[in-house]
């Protein structure tokens, strides 16, 4: 239905003001002297529909016989035209005031009628520009008993039932029947941006009555359309709009992200629930509830999905930025915002370009810490180590890195076995990083089975040190031939070892040497590594010499 303009409630229009101007239908005096009668006003009369009314001035008295009104019904084709006669003054003088038709009306259909009026005041003068106006001759719908079923609407309330009934004032018999034809009722409000209006329809039932349920905002009346799409309503009535505080939850309020990662920010827009009075998620599909994210993809209004929530993706990290959620700010909404930030870490690199591995067990630690992307990384450079390579790593060694990140250290391992790593923990500005695995394949080996005898011995008899030098492979122990094996002695009372003799080792591992037995004291023999096998040490054999 074509939107009607809304007009305050009467029975018909009023009158109104002369737009154009016509010839007079009689002659007028041409002198200086002549003032000659203005017609101000002609329509319909808004205190008892169905009459027509004008306000005239002269410098006479108005002549009302001789008032003539002719009024043409505004229809294509054919337009019937009424001519109207006697006029009675109803206020005001017969100089200055407001003349009323005698009867009521008789005007054959109803509908709008434009109309042109004529006088002569006592002294015969006639307006020089005819009375021009128009009658809305129609039904009009007459409210009685409206009711609001509540007058205080929020975000969780926004809408209001209004009951009540219509009847129908007929203009050419003055009479008002219930119930209303012409066209259903409208319950119409205010929108939350404060222009426009909410409008929904009801059917009015044979009885006149009506229940008609719309969303409103600041006030709200009923109205019914006529037949020429003009309104009559009920005054309007103010409802009172409780707003609800809102907030902007960001998933993280502060991330990182390495330079040329994506990165995702999301959250939850929230609004303290007038019933309840906790945060609540707001309602996905509600054009009040769009979420503004300004940041550095641009500014987008995004709509809610289920939750309250809302987000969008960063494709390339290039720095350190920003985003601000907004909600709210219209309807039943108070304006929240909040800001997340997003601190862009640089890419770390480790480079170990010398891992020169000795017989010993010591390692060089040799490269440096740099980065692809971003500033230079600081902090110190973990030596780690694992016995399968994958899992258990253990710092073992750290080591500093100087203003360009460079480092070259030697570490010697308690463990020379496994697998070994660099690795960079990083830093509140810095990706971790590590460095490829190094497996140290050197196999482990043990000296077993040492005795020396006889025991105890004679002072200046021989003494005869035997053994077995053995190397892992995996569960299992074999001897391992052709490698020197160092006797060793530590004298009873004494702190330090000597180094007595070295010795191959024959077939098996096994090894034999004697020595001349001179005092008390431990024997003990020793492995040194090598490029292929790790040291090792026996256990001591106390022999008591006499």
């Amino acid at each position: 239905m074509r939107r009607p303009l809304i007009v305050p409630l009467t029975l018909i229009a009023g009158l109104v003001s002369i737009a154009t101007v016509s010839p007079a239908l009689a002659d007028t005096a041409d002198t200086a002297d002549t003032v000659l009668p203005v017609v101000s006003a002609v329509g319909g009369d808004p205190d008892d529909a169905g009459y027509l009314e004008f306000h005239a001035t002269s410098d006479t008295a108005i002549d009302a016989s001789s008032v003539t009104a002719q009024l043409t019904l505004r229809v294509s084709g054919d337009r019937p035209v009424t001519t109207v006669t006697g006029f009675t003054l109803v206020s005001g003088t017969a100089e200055d005031g407001t003349w009323r038709s005698s009867d009521r009306l008789a005007l054959g259909t109803h509908g709008v009628y434009d109309t042109t009026l004529d006088l002569a005041d006592a002294d015969g003068d006639h307006p020089a520009s005819l009375g021009q106006g128009v009658v809305r001759y129609e039904d009009v719908p007459v409210f009685s008993g409206t009711a609001l079923d509540r007058t205080t609407v929020d975000f969780e309330h926004p809408t209001v039932t209004a009951t009540g009934t219509v009847s129908t004032f007929d203009p050419a018999t003055g009479a008002t029947t219930p119930g209303w034809t012409g066209s259903e009722v409208f319950l119409t409000g205010t929108r939350s941006s404060g222009t426009g209006t909410w409008e929904v329809g009801a059917a009015v039932q044979a009885d006149g009555s009506y229940q008609v349920t719309a969303p409103v905002r600041n006030s709200v009346y009923v109205y019914a359309v006529q037949q020429d799409y003009q309104t009559v309503g009920t005054d309007p009535v103010t409802v009172a709009r409780t707003l609800s505080p809102t907030r902007v939850v960001f998933d993280k309020a502060a991330g990182t992200a390495a330079y040329g990662a994506s990165y995702s920010v999301a959250g939850t827009a929230q609004y303290l629930s007038p019933t309840t009075n906790t945060w609540t998620p707001l309602t996905a599909g509600d054009p009040d509830t769009e979420v503004l994210l300004s940041g550095p993809n641009g500014n987008h209004a995004y709509e809610l999905t289920d939750g309250g929530r809302f987000g969008e993706t960063l494709a390339t990290v290039t720095g350190d930025t920003a985003w601000t959620g907004s909600v709210g700010g219209f309807g039943f909404l108070q304006a929240g915002s909040a800001q997340a930030s997003l601190h862009a870490l640089s890419r770390s690199v480790l480079s170990w370009s010398d891992h020169t591995f000795t017989g010993a067990g010591a390692v060089r630690v040799k490269g440096r810490l740099s980065a692809s992307a971003g500033s230079q990384p600081t902090g110190s450079v973990k030596l780690q180590q694992s016995s399968d390579g994958r899992t258990g790593w253990t710092t073992v060694a750290t080591v500093a890195t100087d203003a360009t990140g460079a480092f070259d250290t030697w570490h010697t391992l308690r463990k020379p076995t496994g697998y070994l790593r660099l690795y960079y923990p990083g830093s509140a500005d810095a990706t971790t990083a590590t460095n490829g695995v190094l497996h140290l394949t050197r196999a482990v080996t043990r000296v077993t089975g040492l005795n020396a005898s006889p025991e105890p011995v004679r002072k200046g008899r021989t003494l005869t040190v035997t053994g077995t030098l053995q190397r892992q492979k995996g569960t299992a122990w074999t001897g391992v031939s052709g490698q020197k094996v160092t006797i060793r002695f530590r004298a009873a009372g004494a702190t330090a070892v000597t180094r007595m003799a070295t010795v191959t080792t024959g077939k098996d591992g096994r090894f034999t040497l004697t020595f001349t037995a001179k005092k008390d004291g431990t024997w003990s023999a020793a492995y040194t590594a090598t490029a292929t096998y790790l040291d090792s040490t026996s256990a001591g054999d106390y022999v008591d010499v006499r």
